[in-house]
């Protein structure tokens, strides 16, 4: 439900050491996501398995890496696993920042099928501590089972602007 994974959200930030300002950012991303029509259709027919937050830094040009650590939590499961990940971005990019985000698993089967490479496009900028509003949509590329998606909500600090894709790798401590 919405209360739950804004409730793990907040926990997992809190673990995570997030600062106050940037957790009430994504708390509040995450509000507005529920209320946007796409999110909500999406979400009744690829439900949110698992919550999970992270901190990374970026920095490129054209071509933007990006590394960085969090902590995740599934739904009748494993409740605060340590996750890396690790991307690289191409397109019309430039710049660096520092960033904390919060992604959801939607459509998950198993716990066992999260991790790996995750395709999608990328779009967004931020100017000093202010981000555009964004979300990344990813796509597992797992292929010996059921795809699912993420849904990552960001909070930067920095300059940077991006239009490319990314593929982002995420590799779980377990």
């Amino acid at each position: 439900s919405k209360e739950e994974v804004l409730s793990r959200a907040r926990y997992l930030a809190l673990q995570k050491e997030m600062p106050p300002d940037k957790i009430r950012s994504l708390i509040n991303a995450i509000k507005a996501a529920y209320e946007d029509p796409w999110f909500k259709e999406h979400i009744r027919k690829k439900p949110v398995r698992g919550v999970m937050v992270y901190s990374s830094g970026e920095g490129g040009f054209v071509v933007k890496y990006m590394k960085g650590d969090g902590l995740v939590s599934f739904n009748n499961g494993c409740q605060t696993g340590r996750i890396f990940l690790s991307s690289w971005s191409a397109g019309a990019i430039i710049g660096g920042a520092a960033t904390w985000a919060v992604g959801l698993a939607m459509d998950l089967e198993k716990e066992s099928h999260f991790g790996g490479n995750y395709t999608g496009k990328l779009l967004g900028a931020t100017a000093a501590d202010e981000t555009a509003p964004a979300a990344l949509y990813l796509i597992s590329q797992k292929e010996s089972w059921a795809t699912h998606e993420l849904y990552i909500l960001v909070s930067s600090r920095g300059l940077t602007a991006d239009a490319g894709g990314t593929r982002l790798k995420i590799t779980p401590d377990w």
